[in-house]
């Protein structure tokens, strides 16, 4: 799919990642801090995996870098994130 021949498609799975961003940054605005930090970081650690065992062309947009970096930083930001929620003082 191209809109415009902007390439718009060749975003593939990246799309289901921003989907958990956006849904876990509501939660956040909700006052779900905990839940939305964990959709966060569950989009994350799936990027992570749908890099780890996807070609970088059916990737999409997550391959960013080689496989090896690319999964270690999306593992990163999905640990980092749920910590940080997880340890938040709320009160």
């Amino acid at each position: 799919m191209t809109v415009g021949g902007s390439g718009f498609g060749r975003l593939g799975p990246w799309w289901l990642v921003a989907a958990a961003v956006g849904a876990g940054l509501v939660l956040f605005w909700l006052g779900q801090v905990r839940l939305g930090g964990q959709v966060m970081a569950g989009g994350f650690a799936a990027a992570a995996l749908i890099r780890a065992v996807a070609t970088r062309s059916r990737a999409g947009g997550i391959a960013v870098r080689n496989k090896g970096v690319d999964v270690l930083v999306l593992l990163a930001l999905a640990v980092g994130i749920l910590l940080a929620s997880a340890t938040v003082r709320l009160g």
